[in-house]
């Protein structure tokens, strides 16, 4: 009997910690939930969201500018290309 009294004292805490886990979850989401409404309810939604796109695009021009190599004027490139085609052909 006191096996049964240990499996059934062990599935009660199991159960209780389920229970426990799951109240936390719905308390996480209904937070979230009203955070969320909150953000929406501003009446200056339209301009955070243009401000958050204007930063967001500022923090990835600057994170490319670090690693990528910058990159060469079209237009320069082929003026010194046809310049070099020219030096080359009026030494030949």
């Amino acid at each position: 009997m006191a096996e049964q009294d240990q499996a059934g004292s062990v599935a009660r805490d199991a159960m209780r910690l389920l229970a426990g886990l799951a109240d936390l979850g719905l308390e996480a989401a209904e937070g979230a939930v009203r955070r969320a409404r909150g953000v929406l309810a501003r009446s200056d939604l339209p301009e955070m969201a243009s401000d958050l796109h204007r930063e967001v695009k500022a923090h990835g021009d600057v994170v490319l500018d670090r690693v990528a190599p910058p990159a060469q004027a079209h237009m320069e490139a082929l003026a010194r290309r046809a310049a070099a085609a020219r030096d080359t052909a009026s030494g030949a």
